[in-house]
């Protein structure tokens, strides 16, 4: 697959406006650097044929989402610009923390066209058996995962992540600071350096927005 990194193109834009405080990665941020989770409890979705699965040898952009929330939809169309933007020189895999198999089953085949086609999903898609992985970057980062979150993995090690559950049309989204990352990453570089240090030190018990909010309602279950 050819890769825009090959055309010297961006796929991201800086964001116009500043976000929330709580929303940012800081330098001091806890679960940076930390060994990753084991991540064998993935329940591949898809075809390895279609979308390539996660292996020790390439960047791992792993996207958390649930089908059941709707704020992950349309960070479904960034990272499917992200995947196909980067073509083979990295995987991104959609990790599904809905209930069980069957939410994110249904995004995949999308009878009524609303899920899938609406939001057209170009890379694996997984399922988070038995809630392991995301309970494991809970206990790494001491606090509550909100979804949509993005952690990327390199070498077995959390090198990035990014919280896009703040809400509202005017939110930063983010990407580009991915892109700038994941290009250094890509280089053999480490990443850089971007807000400073948190200026407020969180408690072990910090929570964040409630993932109930905005749910995806469907009576086609």
């Amino acid at each position: 697959r050819r890769s825009i990194m090959s055309e010297g193109k961006r796929l991201f834009e800086p964001d116009k406006i500043k976000g929330k405080d709580k929303f940012k990665t800081w330098d001091d941020d806890r679960i940076l650097g930390e060994d990753a989770p084991d991540l064998s409890t993935m329940e591949y979705l898809t075809d390895a044929k279609d979308y390539p699965h996660h292996n020790a040898d390439k960047v791992l952009v792993l996207f958390v989402w649930a089908q059941f929330q709707k704020a992950c939809y349309p960070k479904i169309d960034l990272y499917t610009k992200l995947a196909e933007g980067y073509g083979d020189k990295l995987v991104v895999v959609g990790l599904s923390t809905d209930p069980d198999t069957s939410y994110a089953k249904k995004w995949i085949e999308d009878p009524k066209k609303k899920y899938s086609h609406a939001h057209p999903t170009k890379f694996a898609i997984a399922f988070d058996k038995g809630g392991k992985i995301k309970q494991a970057l809970s206990m790494k980062m001491r606090a509550i995962l909100s979804v949509p979150h993005c952690f990327v993995i390199k070498g077995g090690k959390v090198v990035w992540h990014q919280q896009h559950s703040e809400l509202g049309a005017t939110a930063p989204q983010y990407m580009s600071v991915m892109e700038d990352q994941l290009n250094l990453l890509l280089e053999g570089k480490p990443v850089k350096k971007v807000f400073g240090e948190n200026p407020v030190k969180p408690a072990d018990d910090d929570e964040d927005e409630d993932e109930d909010e905005d749910e995806d309602e469907d009576d086609d279950e």
